[in-house]
C-alpha cells in the first residue's frame, strides 16, 4: 500500500486559519489558547523542548515520519507505527513572505521559531526573503528550479504550465530559456497521449497553452525567447486538443470488466445511469456513501463503459489528488475554466459546440448528463 500523505500547514506568524460556526461566541474563540496551536507552531515547540526531536534534527516535511499530529489536542506525539510522507501545502511565488517562509522550512533543520528562521550567525534579518537570500537559497535561480522540481512530483502538466507562466511574469528568471528546456518534457506529458503528435507540434501546443496563460497576465510568450521562432496562438488548435484528448483516453481491459464486479447497490446505480446515457435522457444522480464503500470503483466502471461506446465522459473533481485516480480526470476549475476570484456576476469561460454534441459529466460524487 502507498504511504499516507500528511499535508503540513503553512502560515505566517499569527495568520493561521481558524474555523468556527456562525453561532459560536467570538470572544470565547479568541480567548481559546487552542486556536494559536497549529502543526507549524507545535513543530517549533517540539524543536525547543523535545529531546528526541532535537536529536533527530528534522526538516518540517520529515517530521510526520517520526511524530503524529493530534487534531483534538493539537500536539505532536511520537509515532509508534505506520509510514507517512510529509508535504507542505503549495505556495505561489507571488505570495511573497509566505513563499520564502516555505523555502526556509524546506531547507532549514530544526528551527525553534519564526525568529529562528530569520537568524543567521547570531544576526536577525527583517524578512524571510533576506534570510533565504543570505543562506544562498535564491542564488542562480535555484529557488525557481526547486519550485518547479517539487511541483513536477505531484502536479499535472496543465498546472505545471500555469506555474511556469507565473514564474516568467512575477519571478523574472535570469535565463527563461534554460528553465524551459529543463522542464519542457514534464510540461508536455499530457500531449504525449494524443495521436499524431510529432515533437514540433507537441512543443507548439505546450507553448500555445503557456501563451494563453501569459495573455491573462498581460504578457506574451515571445517576450521570453524560449525558442528561436515566434509562437502563434491558435484557439482552434487548443479546442481541438481538448476534444482529441477526451476521445483518445485509453480504456483498459481491466476497467471494461469492472461492471462484472459491482455489488448489488453499485449495479443498481450503474444500470440506472447507463440507461439514461444510452437513451439520451438528461438526469442528475448523487452517489453517497462513506469512504471505502466503492464510489470510485463505480465511477471507473461507468467511465469505461460510456467511453467504450463512443461517448465523451468528462471525469471532474474538486481537487488534483482526486482527479489523479480517475482516468482522464481533471479539476472543475481546469475543466470548466472556473475563475479563482468570483462574485455574483461571474461565469465560466466555456463555449457551446455548434452541434450541441452530448457528453457525460462525472463530478466527484455527482454524475449528470449535460449538453455542451
Amino acid at each position: 500500500m502507498s504511504p499516507s500523505v500528511y499535508h503540513l500547514q503553512l502560515h505566517l506568524e499569527n495568520q493561521q486559519f481558524v474555523s468556527f460556526k456562525t453561532a459560536d461566541n467570538i470572544d470565547k474563540i479568541m480567548n481559546n489558547p487552542m486556536i494559536r496551536k497549529t502543526m507549524l507552531t507545535e513543530y517549533f515547540l517540539m524543536n525547543r523542548t523535545n529531546e528526541y526531536a532535537k536529536q533527530l534534527n528534522l526538516l518540517y516535511k520529515e517530521f510526520p515520519q517520526y511524530f503524529v499530529w493530534s487534531k483534538s489536542y493539537k500536539i505532536w506525539t511520537r509515532r509508534q507505527r505506520g509510514h507517512v510522507i510529509g508535504r507542505l501545502v503549495t505556495c505561489h511565488p507571488t505570495e511573497g513572505e509566505r513563499y520564502y517562509l516555505r523555502l526556509l522550512l524546506m531547507n532549514v533543520r530544526s528551527p525553534e521559531s519564526y525568529q529562528d528562521l530569520r537568524k543567521i550567525d547570531g544576526k536577525y534579518y527583517d524578512t524571510f526573503r533576506e534570510s533565504a537570500e543570505k543562506r544562498g537559497l535564491l542564488h542562480h535561480n535555484n529557488n525557481l528550479v526547486d519550485c518547479m522540481t517539487e511541483a513536477v512530483c505531484y502536479q499535472m502538466p496543465y498546472s505545471l504550465r500555469h506555474l511556469f507562466a507565473t514564474i516568467l511574469v512575477y519571478c523574472n528568471p535570469d535565463n527563461p530559456k534554460e528553465l524551459w528546456e529543463q522542464f519542457e518534457e514534464s510540461m508536455s506529458e499530457d500531449f504525449n497521449k494524443l495521436p499524431n503528435m510529432d515533437p514540433k507540434k507537441k512543443r507548439h501546443s505546450v507553448l500555445n497553452h503557456i501563451n494563453d496563460v501569459l495573455h491573462t497576465m498581460g504578457h506574451d510568450v515571445n517576450e521570453y525567447r524560449l525558442i528561436s521562432e515566434n509562437v502563434v496562438s491558435s484557439r482552434v488548435e487548443s479546442e481541438a486538443k481538448d476534444v482529441n484528448f477526451e476521445r483518445n483516453i485509453v480504456v483498459t481491459k481491466e476497467d471494461l470488466l469492472l461492471y462484472k464486479k459491482l455489488n448489488t447497490e453499485q449495479k443498481k446505480a450503474y444500470d440506472i445511469i447507463l440507461q439514461r446515457v444510452l437513451t439520451n435522457e438528461s438526469g442528475a444522480f448523487f452517489i453517497d456513501g462513506p469512504g471505502g464503500s466503492g464510489k470510485t470503483f463505480l465511477y471507473r466502471a461507468l467511465l469505461a463503459t460510456v467511453r467504450s461506446k463512443g461517448f465523451i465522459a468528462l471525469a471532474t473533481t474538486t481537487s488534483g489528488v482526486a482527479a489523479s485516480i480517475l482516468p482522464g480526470g481533471r479539476t472543475a476549475h481546469s475543466r470548466f475554466k472556473i475563475p479563482i476570484n468570483i462574485d455574483e456576476q461571474f461565469s465560466c469561460n466555456i463555449n457551446n459546440d455548434d452541434d450541441h454534441s452530448t457528453c457525460n459529466v462525472v463530478y466527484n460524487e455527482i454524475i449528470q448528463k449535460a449538453l455542451l
